[in-house]
């Protein structure tokens, strides 16, 4: 009995000396290489523009400190949640800086896109991509969606991410702004404070990142910094897009130099506005508001070119800022209210996106006024119908209109 008990005991220590012995052996073996990929400069201040046909194309646009960080968009039509490897398509694009800048800035223009699709995507470069990001591109065919319009954002911090985090609900399929986004166009600080609320807030409920299609106002100073953090088309000055075949928007710069104003943009939106099909909404965007309702006086340079074209060819709404207040005409033609806006333009001015107030001063023409932090909704729907919806920082509706094509 003992002689059993003793040699139990004596192959347990058998047994245990040669798992110790494997164990050694394993302890001084190389371990299997894994590479260790520091993330240290992921993109920031994500944002799209379109350079080119909303309904092929979107440009995507981030910064880092690094010019080495990587150029790439992965993008698909399926989300892959954010895995580099998964996604099947890549455009690849360049970066720059500039005097003053802060760091890079990172352009690449995705293009041969399907119409009324949802696109997934991350940007960067090995080891330093975005999180998964989306956007939708825009109709070929006669389709309902919302935008939002509004501007002069400024540098009020706190009340310009109240009106961002209040748009976003609308689920917009982009913002027009109309300028003054910051307070110096010249000082970069104050552009990466406002991108990063782009960044941060401009996304819809519909988990979709907001394009925005920008103006530039007296506050952007025609500064460098506005042209290379916004790929835009033409001259990036004045321009047009269309958003399916419902919408035409035209851009224009009220800042311009007075032959610009009233030749060359004169000549440019003569030629845009005659080419433009009948059938469409046409919305004209620039900063200067044209009628006086409190704050800045009438802009007569403006009365004097551009308001005759927007009669002529019946533009639908021009949306302005530079008066910080909120402010819907009745519908006007050669300067006199008219009995519909089917007959008359209306001009829209909505400075309300955190810029210090203006009081408001209602005039013969003014059918509704607000001081308020706010945006416009404005919804186009199939039946040839369009539904202006501006609402406050609490989703309430202060002021509402339809128009009927």
């Amino acid at each position: 009995m003992k002689l059993k008990r003793l040699i139990a005991t004596m192959l347990m220590l058998f047994f245990l000396l040669m798992l110790l012995n494997l164990l050694l052996v394993k302890l001084q073996a190389p371990l299997p290489y894994s590479p260790v990929i520091l993330v240290q400069d992921k993109p920031i201040n994500i944002h799209l523009t379109f350079q080119n046909d909303p309904r092929n194309s979107i440009t995507v646009m981030w910064q880092t400190v690094d010019p080495n960080t990587g150029d790439e968009v992965l993008f698909d039509s399926i989300s892959r949640c954010g895995i580099p490897s998964f996604y099947r398509n890549k455009a690849i694009g360049v970066h720059r800086s500039y005097a003053g800048a802060t760091g890079y800035i990172h352009q690449v223009e995705l293009t041969n896109l399907s119409p009324s699709t949802t696109y997934y995507f991350i940007c960067g470069g090995p080891g330093n991509y975005s999180n998964e990001r989306a956007f939708r591109t825009a109709p070929d065919s006669p389709s309902s969606f919302t935008f939002v319009c509004g501007g002069d954002s400024r540098t009020n911090q706190a009340n310009r991410i109240l009106v961002s985090k209040a748009m976003r609900h609308a689920n917009p399929v982009f913002v027009m702004h109309s300028g003054d986004m910051v307070e110096d166009g010249r000082i970069q600080e104050q552009w990466s404070s406002w991108f990063s609320d782009v960044n941060d807030n401009w996304i819809g409920d519909n988990g979709l990142t907001i394009p925005i299609i920008p103006c530039l106002g007296n506050h952007e100073y025609n500064s460098t910094n506005y042209y290379e953090q916004f790929a835009l088309p033409g001259n990036e000055q004045w321009y047009y897009m269309d958003w399916g075949p419902n919408l035409r928007i035209i851009v224009l710069n009220s800042y311009a130099s007075p032959t610009e104003i009233s030749t060359d943009q004169v000549n440019w939106l003569n030629n845009t506005l005659t080419n433009t099909p009948e059938d469409k909404w046409k919305i004209v965007m620039f900063h200067q508001n044209v009628y006086y309702s409190g704050g800045h006086g009438n802009a007569t340079t403006l009365i004097e070119n551009w308001v005759p074209l927007f009669d002529q060819y019946h533009v639908d709404i021009v949306v302005q800022g530079h008066t910080h207040h909120y402010h819907r005409t009745k519908p006007l033609y050669n300067n006199t209210v008219v009995a519909s806006y089917q007959q008359g333009t209306m001009y829209l001015t909505n400075g309300c996106w955190g810029a210090p107030f203006h009081p408001y001063y209602p005039q013969s023409y003014s059918d509704y006024g607000n001081v308020t932090l706010c945006f416009t909704q404005i919804s186009i729907f199939q039946n040839r119908t369009l539904q202006i919806e501006t609402k406050d920082i609490s989703g309430h509706t202060i002021d509402s209109c339809l128009l009927t094509k």
